[in-house]
């Protein structure tokens, strides 16, 4: 007998790809499952994005922290996992993709699809400033907040996303025309 391949998987998105037009740019058959919480993981910046003009959002796992990240898990045809890696940057060695266990709001674990950065900074504390070079672009931490919101992430989760310091800029005229914003 035949083992039945899946047709779909799972991604964790902790970053732009929260917001819904964002996902969609790249992979029109995303579809909204819910939301999710990572744990053991830190959400933060680091990699300096032409596109986004700021830093780019990486996940950097904790040793026994209760820290986590809050997500949208979507469901993406197998087909979508080219376009996905490669906005991703997996070609170009930005990030690579890792199979995470994360959290429902039912309290289920379910396995995704996520990608981390390559290069990672140190952690940091709750209370250590972000360093300017650090900081996302504008229109890239509106596209994670705006995400966070449409996508009904918890509401301290959100109190805590807009607390990121940005560094003043907006992303390229092409980023801005694709997100329409």
């Amino acid at each position: 007998m035949a083992k039945q391949v899946k047709e779909t998987f799972l991604y964790f998105a902790y970053g732009s790809n929260l917001l819904k037009k964002r996902i969609r740019i790249n992979n029109p058959t995303a579809e909204f499952v819910g939301i999710g919480r990572l744990d053991g993981h830190q959400l933060d910046f680091i990699k300096y994005s032409d596109h986004w003009r700021g830093a780019s959002a990486t996940i950097i796992p904790t040793e026994n922290l209760q820290i986590y990240v809050w997500g949208a898990v979507w469901k993406l045809h197998n087909k979508d996992m080219p376009a996905l890696d490669k906005q991703e940057g997996v070609d170009t060695n930005w990030y690579f993709a890792k199979t995470v266990e994360v959290s429902t709001e039912d309290g289920d674990k379910i396995e995704c699809r996520t990608y981390q950065q390559t290069i990672n900074p140190p952690l940091r504390n709750a209370d250590e400033e972000l360093p300017m070079d650090r900081r996302p672009s504008s229109t890239y931490l509106d596209c994670i907040v705006n995400g966070a919101v449409e996508c009904n992430l918890p509401k301290e989760y959100i109190i805590q996303l807009k607390k990121i310091p940005h560094n003043g800029q907006k992303a390229s005229p092409r980023m801005i025309e694709k997100l329409n914003m």
